[in-house]
């Protein structure tokens, strides 16, 4: 399963700054964990929305993004003018040959999907399968100093909806149940952009989630605990041990 965003990324930027995510709030919340001058890893980094935001707010961190769908990098290079490192590489096979303070997943790569109390939560994303999510979870850890930072991006349960963003466009995105196992489940994320009812732009892509024990189990396997979240319950803070 590749799950790229290589046939929507025309419309990506529309999309996600619509208010599907605020930026801006999510550099301050993850910049307020990190503090000054450090160096950031941001798996996912898509077009550099979310760091753009970042080195305003930090012009002395060392910020690397990485991404495995080659047009949203080029949009990312584009807007950060060489301002940050961008990689074309998978979190899960990456050899970046550095270590990092802080690696951090706004939901491009995984997150946490925040069902109520924290006992429920799920661990998931784009990478699929068990082992691929332990040999990435492990990879991460190994691209961070000692006492490392994980911060995942605490999401809502998916849905249904359609949005319009202007200039004529209507984003919609449709959830569908897949596979159930003892350890994860899956679903089909449809998204579809359309101009005057007409489809010009989608994509479908396959997200896993972990069950609640699993996800402890995985996180703490890999060596990652739990530190609890930031101030405005943005990011689940991990800490490498």
């Amino acid at each position: 399963m590749v799950n790229q965003y290589t046939e929507i990324t025309k419309y990506y930027d529309l999309w996600v700054t619509s208010g599907y995510y605020d930026y801006q709030s999510l550099a301050k919340e993850a910049h307020s964990i990190v503090g000054d001058g450090r160096q950031v890893l941001e798996l996912g980094v898509g077009t550099g929305l979310l760091a753009q935001k970042y080195i305003e707010l930090d012009p002395t961190c060392e910020f690397t993004g990485i991404d495995f769908t080659a047009s949203m990098l080029e949009i990312a290079k584009q807007r950060l003018v060489n301002q940050v490192k961008l990689i074309e590489a998978d979190a899960v096979t990456m050899d970046l040959n550095a270590k990092f303070d802080v690696a951090i997943s706004n939901g491009g790569v995984w997150g946490i999907l925040d069902r109520g109390d924290q006992a429920q939560w799920q661990f998931g994303g784009h990478v699929p399968g068990l082992e691929a999510n332990r040999q990435g979870l492990a990879n991460v850890g190994r691209h961070l100093k000692e006492g490392g930072l994980l911060l995942l991006h605490l999401q809502k349960p998916h849905d249904d909806f359609d949005k319009s963003l202007g200039e004529g466009i209507v984003y919609s995105q449709c959830i569908e149940e897949g596979e159930d196992t003892p350890n994860y489940y899956t679903f089909e994320k449809r998204y579809f952009f359309k101009k005057d009812g007409e489809i010009v732009a989608q994509e479908q892509i396959t997200i896993t989630v972990f069950k609640p024990e699993t996800t402890r189990q995985m996180l703490t396997e890999s060596g990652f605990y739990f530190q609890g979240t930031n101030n405005g319950d943005r990011f689940a803070i991990y800490k490498k041990r």
